[in-house]
């Protein structure tokens, strides 16, 4: 694990988008307040975390992250003895606070990033009334009066802190790193993690939020924690399905087998190449007969055709997840079978194309 703080060369804007912004977002009034030591960029090539570079926050300094666990209260008092946050009213005092703020711009209508928080306060401070606070306040910006919703939370509604995950409670999600014997003892110093989270919402296309990631010391300025934000997780997506595409191909086949006709490979040919031009999220193809023959033959020659166009598709590399056949025999005829012409228009491959947003 490597830790730096900001420098000339590396801006807090460019930071953000090179070390935190990803796919369908737009940023803008990037801002940071508190120490200068206090933020920076982790890399990280063994992902001894899971996450291989980012942005890391701390109530201290970020690079004491780095290195073997080296005691149980490690962490750095900046003297912000009196830090305040109109979203952190709390019963007690806080310091050391960090407060990463910026717009931001989503283009489908949900939004979701990586996370790892760390914390000195492991496993001492589990069950206390005190931890050290961190919130992720996303708000619209169509009203000041908007009240900023905290997405730091479980897929379950848990709010994350040092209460709610531990070897006790929610211990599916948490790192000991308090003794020797732990793995990550002797390379990291803070003495527990979360493994990553991934939070989010929903939002409202191509309308201004804004993002507030704080963290700060409660009470003590030791024990120090902090957050890790994965490189380009920050991203838009939509959570709509789109609306599968189904068409019918009649491609001749050599009779009672699953090999194209000479004079149709490049019809195939033809399609694999329109379809390389996009990318999908799933593509099913569906082998149907004509009611000729015994039904479970039937069922068998025309998976063995699907797979067929199948194969055609994964050799052409056309983008998509997965590609799967399916036999239906001569269960879905669209045409009478009493008729020749009827039975050839059944004799088909049926693609459905799932396309990705």
């Amino acid at each position: 694990m490597v830790v730096q703080t900001l420098n000339q060369n590396l801006t807090l804007p460019r930071a953000i988008k090179e070390y935190f912004v990803g796919d369908n977002i737009s940023t803008s009034n990037i801002s940071f307040k508190g120490n200068s030591e206090a933020i920076g960029m982790f890399t990280d090539s063994n992902k001894l975390l899971g996450l291989k570079k980012g942005i890391i926050l701390s109530t201290g300094r970020v690079d004491i992250l780095s290195g073997a666990n080296s005691r149980t209260n490690a962490g750095a008092n900046f003297g912000d003895h009196f830090f305040v946050d109109e979203q952190f009213i709390t019963r007690s005092s806080t310091c050391d606070g960090a407060v990463l703020e910026f717009d931001f711009i989503p283009q489908f209508d949900s939004i979701s990033f990586q996370f790892v928080f760390g914390s000195e306060e492991y496993p001492e401070f589990v069950g206390k009334e005190f931890n050290d606070l961190f919130a992720f306040l996303i708000s619209a910006k169509t009203s000041k009066y908007n009240k900023p919703k905290n997405i730091a939370v479980l897929p379950n509604g848990t709010p994350i802190s040092i209460n709610s995950i531990n070897i006790k409670s929610n211990s599916e999600w948490y790192i000991p790193n308090h003794l020797p014997t732990h793995l990550l003892y002797n390379q990291l110093e803070y003495d527990g993690f979360t493994k990553p989270i991934a939070v989010g919402c929903k939002v409202i296309p191509k309308q201004t939020y804004h993002l507030k990631i704080l963290i700060a010391d409660l009470e003590d300025c030791e024990y120090d924690s902090g957050i890790l934000l994965e490189a380009q997780s920050f991203k838009s997506s939509s959570t709509r399905k789109p609306k599968p595409i189904r068409k019918n191909y009649f491609f001749t086949f050599e009779t009672d087998k699953a090999i194209l006709a000479k004079n149709k490979v490049k019809q195939v040919i033809s399609l694999c190449d329109s379809l390389a031009k996009f990318t999908f999220d799933s593509i099913v193809i569906i082998g149907h007969t004509d009611s000729s023959g015994n039904e479970g033959n039937n069922n068998v020659l025309s998976l063995q055709r699907a797979q067929t166009i199948a194969d055609y598709l994964t050799q052409a590399n056309v983008k998509t997840a997965s590609i799967k056949a399916i036999g239906k025999g001569s269960n879905k005829p669209i045409r009478s079978n009493k008729s020749e012409k009827g039975r050839a228009i059944n004799r088909r491959v049926e693609i459905i194309y799932y396309k990705s947003n």
